[in-house]
């Protein structure tokens, strides 16, 4: 009986043992429990943080790339703009062949393809369509000093320059123009006060290039400027090497050695070197523009 009580009270024993490991167990688990629950609430609340944080970056990131293709569009537009500002002259340039500036769109200045004869090159050049009715075609032009014009026989004779810029047109192509129909011609200049005037010749033709390019035709004068031109007729081309008219030694030009250097330096002074229509004030204070025309008639 005593044994059997014994085992009974051991059994408890164990029982209890069994029931306090239990609870410990379960008070392990209950803390293995909320420990990942804790973990899980911190991985959810990473993610939700990291998908915000990626959220707002990707936001962030459109925004630059909108932000840099508009720069980058805006930077395009720019040079568009500016490309056609620069070529504003030329949107004319190649839509065709005209005989001549007078069947250019009136209206319309600008750089253009001229063809007087079907057999011969085309050759681009500056149509003034506004001033005078328009249909002239630029030969020389001058506004800000920024090209040299003290130039050799070649250069002259072949044209320098940039027709939207300062330029001469070359005596070789005058020589073809005024040759193969009749022109007049028109001298456009302002002084550095701004004071336009202008003189007008009836007519206007050079020699060929055996003939030194000599002015050989020169109509009727109107105009408000005086005329520097009438002293030059049938006098030939002169350059610094080339002087055909023992003038060129005191000047830094090329012409025809009249009483206007109008290829002279673009000085705003008095000077015997100076771009001068000597007509204009008899003298030869330098102008701040000047512009040569012709225009078949």
């Amino acid at each position: 009986m005593a044994r059997l009580d014994y085992l009974q009270y051991k059994l408890h024993e164990m029982e209890l043992g069994r029931k306090e490991r239990d609870e410990e167990v379960t008070e392990k688990l209950t803390k293995l429990e909320n420990s990942l629950t804790g973990v899980q609430w911190a991985i959810n609340r990473h993610d939700r943080d990291a998908g915000h944080n990626l959220t707002v970056l990707s936001a962030q990131s459109r925004k630059i790339m909108v932000q840099q293709t508009s720069c980058a569009n805006h930077e395009q537009m720019r040079k568009e703009i500016q490309l056609l500002s620069n070529k504003t002259s030329l949107c004319f340039q190649m839509k065709g062949h005209f005989k001549s500036c007078k069947e250019a769109p009136a209206g319309m200045s600008g750089v253009y393809r001229i063809q007087p004869v079907e057999n011969q090159l085309p050759f681009e050049a500056f149509c003034e369509q506004n001033n005078f009715g328009g249909g002239w075609l630029v030969i020389q032009y001058r506004f800000n000093g920024a090209l040299d014009f003290n130039r050799n026989w070649k250069e002259y004779e072949n044209g320098f320059g940039s027709l939207n810029q300062e330029f001469w047109f070359g005596l070789a192509k005058i020589h073809q123009l005024t040759t193969e129909r009749p022109h007049e011609l028109v001298v456009e200049f302002k002084d550095f006060d701004q004071t336009y005037k202008y003189a007008r010749y009836k007519e206007f033709a050079i020699g060929s290039s055996t003939e030194q390019y000599k002015l050989t035709k020169l109509g009727d004068y109107e105009g408000t400027g005086g005329d520097s031109l009438k002293s030059d007729k049938d006098k030939q081309f002169s350059t610094k090497d080339r002087d055909n008219g023992s003038c060129i030694s005191g000047r830094e030009s090329g012409g025809w050695c009249g009483y206007g250097n109008l290829n002279g330096k673009y000085l705003n002074k008095s000077d015997s070197n100076a771009m001068y229509w000597h007509a204009y004030k008899s003298s030869t204070q330098g102008l701040a523009y000047f512009r040569m025309m012709i225009r078949e008639v």
